[in-house]
């Protein structure tokens, strides 16, 4: 169900940024390491793909792998195994526009980034693109439920010393906006980066859609607030 339009200047608390997707774009290696694993599987990989975004490696494993040897693909050894070659390729990885700027723009006391990513995978994204490290990080290792369940903006929110509801979600992923929502944060803003299309964004309640960080104006106020704006033309 799509969201209301909200009124800008948005004000909040804290923001709490996906990543992938969102602030560093890995989709192609995300997708080229998935194909490559339903291929041995022999799991169709466009219905795996489709519904994977966003997504904690657990929660597809949970989904995808194969019956007899489900107990094993859960371990973390086997997930960690997993995720090791994705961690190393960076061929076609990019920052999103405006990102770097923001991260570094931010006060510590007001972001977080909550991630589907398990830490090794997160930590290292941050280490390879030296883009500003996070001063509160929740990962897929550190949570039960994974997006699209609250839990992981619940607890970035908590870090932050703040309620969800005073804090703005940034979402490229159908799942993590449901995530979002359902956290109750106070705006679920949409990044249309390519991850899944806008309609699918909306649908799952993110409001407004942007394509960057570039379409916003952020300004931490004096009281301690952050003021987003629309940048106009």
């Amino acid at each position: 169900m799509a969201a209301s339009t909200p009124q800008f200047p948005i004000r909040c608390r804290g923001i709490l940024f996906d990543m992938d997707g969102t602030l560093i774009d890995t989709t192609v290696i995300v997708e080229r390491h998935w194909q490559i694993w339903c291929e041995a599987h022999e799991v169709s990989y466009s219905e795996l793909i489709s519904t994977s975004h966003g997504r904690p490696s657990r929660s597809i494993m949970e989904q995808w792998a194969p019956r007899d040897r489900l107990e094993e693909y859960l371990t973390p050894e086997y997930l960690q195994k997993l995720e090791r070659p994705v961690v190393e390729d960076m061929e076609g990885m990019i920052i999103i526009p405006g990102a770097r700027d923001l991260l570094e723009y931010l006060p510590a006391t007001h972001w977080a980034v909550v991630t589907s990513a398990g830490r090794e995978m997160a930590t290292g994204r941050f280490k390879q693109t030296e883009l500003k490290t996070p001063p509160v990080l929740v990962t897929s290792t550190e949570i039960h439920r994974g997006k699209p369940h609250p839990d992981g903006y619940e607890k970035g929110a908590r870090l932050l010393g703040l309620s969800p509801e005073d804090c703005v979600v940034f979402e490229d992923a159908p799942s993590g906006v449901r995530a979002g929502v359902a956290a109750r944060a106070k705006v679920v803003f949409g990044m249309d980066t390519g991850t899944a299309p806008r309609e699918q964004l909306i649908e799952a309640g993110a409001n407004p859609i942007i394509k960057s960080f570039e379409d916003l104006d952020i300004k931490v106020l004096d009281d301690g607030w952050i003021e987003i704006s629309l940048k106009t033309l």
